[in-house]
């Protein structure tokens, strides 16, 4: 269960980190923004171009992940065709009809 998890979670914090850094810059610069009068219009426009660049960052990690799992597909396919061509001699009538010398009682 452990192993599935770690699994599971892998390398999200990698994932994780930039966007909660820029969500915590954009609520800490609107907060500045709130609370101090002199300069509230460039700490608005500071707030807004980091909400972009998540945005633009989260974007490029969505991309990402298509092409990892476009990869993936692609990939899979070569594998199962490549066995498919390396086991198909095994589905002959002889080799159906043949024992299994893996298939032992005595195990």
């Amino acid at each position: 269960m452990l192993g599935q998890l770690q699994v599971a979670f892998a390398g999200l914090w990698t994932v994780f980190w930039p966007g909660m850094i820029a969500t915590a810059l954009v609520i800490l610069l609107l907060f500045v923004a709130a609370y101090i009068p002199i300069g509230k219009r460039y700490f608005i426009e500071a707030a807004i171009v980091v909400a972009i660049g998540l945005g633009v960052y989260n974007y490029g990690l969505y991309k990402a992940d298509e092409r990892c799992r476009a990869q993936n597909i692609t990939g899979t396919k070569v594998i199962n065709k490549a066995v498919n061509k390396a086991v198909h001699h095994t589905q002959t009538r002889r080799a159906v009809r043949a024992p299994d010398p893996w298939d032992r009682k005595d195990y």
